[in-house]
């Protein structure tokens, strides 16, 4: 496998943009970060009060997550990391002009200039792993009114998932939805909205961002390949879905034929355990 040369050379490529809460990243996220970077984005991780700017690669701009959204303001403080980055992405899309991506991204082309960045994936959920919506988004703004209230409680769940949402605490009732039914402010929240807002038009097929299904992420790190076949011309974004990858390969070194570690050297990136 050959990554494909950096496009847009004299082009102005659009500013991408995380969320890190916890810790220092290890060196998949580290990964993610330098390829976008490679490709002439500009890339910047917002990292949480409560810790310290990470340590990042080359070219990575870290600044506060209060300069965007304040979970403790927000009434949100002690939220789950992932709950906290679902919203957030949604107000750094009305507060900036950045595409949001998850740290689990692998930026195998330079992102296309377009208004809208969202995707399928193979099983026809719609994910937010590199999410762009404009600020005129039907499906951006009543999200952001539905999840400014932390009594909310999501209109896409089940009725009886509902009815044990509203026996929450008092400012809970959106946090007992996300445990309840983990997508509920996330993937799911943007399939339902986008669908009766009519913006499902401008989802982009899953070869786009999500090209290897989650279950199959050991193709990654397969000596004798896998991956390659599932990558098409349209390919821009990989999504590595970090949290299914087998925790041997997070500490072990890649073996040197692998997808990921021919993609380490195609950026120049030296893995570090």
């Amino acid at each position: 496998m050959k990554t494909p040369a950096q496009q847009g050379a004299g082009a102005a490529l659009q500013d991408v943009a995380t969320l890190w809460i916890g810790g220092e990243l290890n060196w998949l996220h580290q990964l993610s970060l330098a390829s976008f970077v490679h490709r002439g984005h500009r890339v910047t991780l917002y990292y949480s009060e409560m810790d310290a700017a990470p340590r990042v690669p080359d070219g990575v701009e870290t600044r506060p997550a209060a300069e965007i959204w304040d979970a403790k303001a927000a009434g949100h403080e002690g939220a789950p990391a992932s709950m906290q980055s679902d919203i957030f992405r949604l107000h750094l899309l009305r507060k900036t002009d950045c595409v949001w991506i998850d740290a689990d991204v692998l930026c195998y082309r330079p992102l296309s200039p377009d208004v809208y960045h969202v995707g399928r994936e193979p099983s026809g959920t719609v994910n937010g792993a590199v999410l762009k919506l404009p600020r005129t988004s039907p499906t951006l703004n009543l999200l952001l009114e539905w999840f400014a209230d932390p009594e909310w409680v999501p209109h896409w769940l089940t009725e009886q998932q509902q009815a044990k949402v509203a026996k929450a605490p008092p400012g809970k009732r959106m946090l007992a939805a996300f445990r309840l039914a983990r997508p509920s402010v996330g993937p799911r929240a943007l399939k339902h909205t986008m669908r009766n807002q009519g913006e499902f038009k401008h989802l982009k097929s899953p070869d786009v961002y999500y090209p290897v299904r989650g279950v199959f992420t050991d193709a990654f790190f397969n000596p004798k390949g896998g991956v390659d076949g599932w990558l098409t011309e349209k390919t821009q974004g990989i999504h590595l879905y970090a949290s299914m990858i087998r925790p041997y390969h997070e500490r072990h070194m890649p073996d040197p034929d692998s997808f990921i570690a021919r993609f380490a050297r195609d950026i120049d990136f030296e893995i570090a355990l």
